[in-house]
């Protein structure tokens, strides 16, 4: 590592979504595609999934960080793109984002995304799900439909929280 050998990374996608494993169906790849450049459209943040075997002798945060700047990702004066990096055989993901959506998103946001979203899914053989959860958490995250701290805040969405019990203890205290 350290050395780049121009081989190890695939030509420019001409596709936000590039699956080399063939993981994805036709059709789960041509509706995550048709969100990302409705997104990529509406916010010029442009989101760009690859699925690859392996990274080979690179770690992955390199690997995608490399993969990244060779595609150039994201327009060039906003340096505002975001890779999700699926290396399948080594069992690894990795998100890489711009310096212009790393306030955004920054590092420990994008790994909290990749261990809620992705990998449960994946443990479960949805990889589709797992990608388009974490699709839509950064999409929010970028619309501003929820901040990158009520995301790292948010516990188990299944759970009840302290606001529920008190709300029922609330009305409850009403009723009586």
């Amino acid at each position: 590592p350290g050395f780049v050998i121009a081989d190890d990374f695939p030509e420019r996608s001409n596709r936000l979504v590039t699956d080399y494993t063939n993981t994805l169906s036709a059709e789960e790849a041509g509706l995550l595609e048709q969100r990302l450049v409705a997104f990529n459209d509406s916010t010029s943040t442009q989101i760009a999934v690859v699925m690859m075997q392996s990274t080979g002798f690179y770690d992955i945060s390199e690997y995608a960080v490399q993969l990244y700047n060779k595609w150039g990702i994201g327009q060039k004066d906003k340096n505002n793109g975001v890779l999700i990096l699926v290396a399948k055989e080594d069992r690894k993901v990795f998100i890489s984002t711009g310096y212009g959506i790393e306030g955004v998103l920054p590092d420990i946001l994008c790994k909290r995304i990749v261990d809620r979203d992705i990998l449960p899914n994946f443990k479960l053989g949805n990889y589709y799900d797992g990608i388009e959860s974490a699709t839509n958490t950064i999409m929010s995250i970028v619309k501003g439909e929820y901040t990158a701290d009520d995301y790292m805040n948010r516990k188990n969405q299944n759970s009840p929280g302290w606001f529920m019990i008190l709300m029922f203890l609330f009305i409850f205290g009403i009723v009586i």
